[in-house]
């Protein structure tokens, strides 16, 4: 671009006068041949349409809710959304034929956003016409439906707007199903600062090509949307949905497209090992993957080793792996790279970690604890570690809650100052000015490199010892062939004054003849493994354990549903 953007709206404008008859996005309706695309000029066009319809019923600075499932509608309504000065709210729509379990969410958002619009497909207005005890639930909130011909007449009318004072892009929520949501505040210079950064680490051009899964509600898959437009590169699209159904579709995307940038959390690489057969294995064509990025949850040293022995026939290179770290607290990206290196694994003393010591080591075995660096501090912004009961910065070789601060940090949640005044927290570390970020994940820096341990929350505390919960569920899932890969949630609860493990193994469909071993070999490994005692272990039908949309494990949620004796638990005969 010839000038330096002050939003996306700068820079869809630019591409749309420059670039009209490039393609921007191409979104895979069935994830595999059923394509539709959009250029530059197009999506411009519906822009202004959504941007001129919001104009008329909405005033600049109120919000909208997004609830269109993944495609090319989403894209266009989210950038309508940013040409009318209207803050985005991406929501993961609820399927109209089954209304009553998810509009409960989007109503808990809604009460804390505030609306003043829904943006929506014809099939869920229609739905809700259908349904006036259900639809009343939006109360004084316009229902604007994307796909209508009267729509697509309105881009003539699209007024540019006065430059965002406010400066708010969207807000990303979490999912709100558990307690009260939180709407993370993304501003335009947060958003461009983040994109560079991504764009910078991962040697991203606009020569580049992508392919993405990701779903659009949250921070990972909006971003890597966001990201093509911002450098200048297609990217092809497909729903999460198809992806779950069908993990081989990702990577017959990718050998299709000869895309050079895709990624996701660790769950998919794990779901591409076991779910494709090796005969399917000799359609691939992996070796235009130049990065490979494994973010958003913890990252096995074995998942990476798996994938890239089994898909090496394929031509898939190991340094093509780009483990990252982020959250939508700092837009996305935190650290991440350099591209095309190994990724670099750390051995640690597993009795250090129990008292949050660093205590490298070039042993490898049941007393150590492998972990892969999350990559450098690429975006020059500030990272501390923060010990969390004496609130002062960690020794080099301690174990504490990850701070940041600097121009990808998010200024806070919307309307929600009793977390803002945790979260976000200026005079944190003496002789440092600025708003740190308190991320509630806990790691240690070892040179420029970052780790990540675990979470805060879902810390599991016995006898004074700390445990991980993804060691413990990593160890269940490699004890018995029964168990589903990735289908373990551990947690711990109180019990008359003392914390007590708890187990639940999701199993595969295959016929299982004994429980009662299964049950004795996870106790066992556990044992040997972390000198634990499990207290209870529900063996569960698989799905049983609650995860979000992009497949993270929800521990809080299972462990209510745990003491609340709701858990599809398989009896013992």
């Amino acid at each position: 671009m010839k000038q330096i953007p002050n939003s996306l709206v700068d820079i869809l404008l630019w591409r749309a006068e420059h670039q009209p008859h490039s393609v921007v996005y191409r979104f895979l309706k069935d994830g595999e041949y059923d394509e539709a695309c959009i250029t530059y000029g197009e999506l411009d066009r519906q822009a202004r349409s959504i941007g001129a319809t919001l104009q008329a019923s909405t005033k600049a600075g109120e919000r909208a809710l997004l609830l269109l499932p993944a495609g090319l509608d989403f894209i266009a309504a989210y950038f309508g959304c940013l040409y009318a000065n209207i803050i985005a709210i991406p929501v993961y729509p609820p399927h109209p034929a089954r209304l009553e379990k998810s509009l409960s969410t989007i109503f808990r958002i809604a009460s804390d956003s505030r609306p003043a619009a829904a943006i929506m497909d014809s099939s869920l207005y229609d739905a809700l016409k259908s349904r006036t005890d259900l639809s009343a639930g939006f109360g004084s909130i316009k229902l604007i439906v994307a796909d209508t011909d009267e729509i697509e007449s309105q881009s003539g009318k699209w007024q540019r707007p006065a430059p965002n004072i406010i400066g708010i892009a969207s807000l990303q929520y979490s999912s709100g199903s558990t307690s009260a949501p939180k709407g993370v505040i993304i501003t335009h210079s947060n958003l461009l600062h983040n994109l560079g950064v991504i764009e910078e680490s991962m040697g991203l051009t606009d020569k580049s090509e992508t392919v993405f899964w990701l779903p659009p509600y949250h921070d990972m898959g909006l971003v890597v949307i966001l990201q093509s437009l911002y450098t200048g590169y297609p990217a092809t699209l497909m729903s999460h949905l198809t992806f779950l159904q069908s993990p081989i579709r990702w990577l017959q995307a990718i050998t299709r497209f000869r895309a050079t940038a895709s990624g996701g959390p660790n769950f998919a690489y794990d779901m591409c090992v076991s779910k494709i057969r090796p005969k399917q294995r000799e359609q691939l064509d992996l070796s235009k993957w130049e990065v490979a990025f494994n973010g958003a949850e913890s990252i096995n040293p074995k998942t990476l080793d798996q994938f890239a022995n089994y898909f090496a026939p394929c031509g898939f290179r190991r340094e093509a792996f780009f483990p990252c770290y982020g959250l939508a607290e700092a837009t996305l990206m935190v650290v991440g790279g350099p591209k095309t290196r190994l990724p670099v694994v750390k051995n640690l003393l597993k009795s250090g970690l129990e008292e949050n010591k660093v205590i490298i080591t070039g042993q490898n075995g049941d007393i150590t604890q492998a972990l892969v660096s999350c990559g450098q501090n690429i975006g020059r912004q500030t990272i501390r570690i923060l010990d969390v009961k004496a609130l002062t910065p960690c020794l080099p070789n301690e174990v504490g809650e990850v701070c940041l601060s600097g121009p990808s940090v998010s200024i806070g949640y919307w309307n929600n100052p009793v977390e803002n005044e945790y979260t976000f927290v200026t005079r944190l570390f003496e002789n440092e000015e600025g708003t740190f970020l308190r991320t509630g994940d806990l790691g240690f820096l070892n040179g420029d490199e970052l780790y990540i341990t675990g979470r805060l929350k879902d810390l599991i505390i016995i006898n004074g010892k700390n445990h991980y919960p993804h060691d413990i569920e990593r160890t269940v899932e490699q004890s018995h062939s029964a168990i589903l890969p990735g289908g373990c949630a551990v947690f711990s609860i109180d019990d008359s004054g003392s914390e007590r493990l708890i187990v639940v193994a999701e199993i595969q469909h295959k016929p299982v003849m004994d429980l009662a071993e299964v049950i004795r070999v996870i106790r066992t490994s556990i044992a040997e493994n972390h000198n634990l005692s499990v207290y209870d272990i529900n063996l569960t039908v698989t799905g049983t354990i609650p995860r979000t949309t992009s497949g993270k494990i929800k521990h809080f949620q299972c462990k209510k549903n745990y003491l609340a004796e709701t858990l599809n638990e398989i009896k013992l005969a």
